[in-house]
This record gives structure tokens, sequence and C-alpha cells, in this order.
């Protein structure tokens, strides 16, 4: 691979990660219940930052996607405030969002 895509590959996901770990502390600071990006962000990027802040994953089950389209969520808690989140995209509709779950 051309050292330029590496290094630009490298510089997109130091940016990424920067941006969902801002998104969590204002989720987990009380500052935002929702926030959507618009943009597909990889879920396993997501959920190695939600775990790197403290978050755990609270799904009862794995039946995460429901068949129709390329679309998920994952559920995660976060221990200290007790916040339950969802982690909701489509990749058909290419977007992301973190929303608070208050029927937890």
């Amino acid at each position: 691979m051309n050292a330029f895509i590496k290094t630009d590959i490298e510089n997109a996901v130091i940016l990424m990660k920067a941006a969902i770990m801002n998104a969590l502390s204002d989720i987990e600071n009380g500052e935002e219940k929702e926030i959507r990006f618009e943009t597909s962000l990889p879920l396993q990027l997501i959920i190695k930052c939600a775990e790197e802040r403290g978050w755990k994953e609270d799904m009862n089950d794995w039946d995460w996607t429901n068949g129709w389209q390329v679309d998920y969520w994952y559920y995660m808690k976060f221990p200290n405030k007790n916040i339950h989140l969802m982690i909701f995209g489509s990749l058909l509709e290419s977007n992301t969002s973190l929303i608070v779950d208050d029927d937890e």
C-alpha cells in the first residue's frame, strides 16, 4: 500500500477516535442524550473507545440486526453513573448514533 494512503488511514482513525471519545464524554457528563454522526463509524472502534472509558457490554440478545438491511444496535452500560447507551447504525443510510436509553 502506498505510504501516503496508509498515513491518511491512520490519521483518519485517530480523528474518529477523538470524536467518539468526546461524544462519550458529553454523554457521561449529561451534556448530551443523543449524538447523531452524519456518517457510518466502525462499530468495533466505538466499542473499543467505550471500553477504554469504563463502559461495559449490556447485551441480553445477540440478534442485533433486523434482517432487512445492514443496520445494527448494540447496548452498553456506564456503571459509574448507571447510564445505558444504545449504539445504532445503518450501513445503507450511512449513519451512526449514540443514544441514551432512558427505558433501562
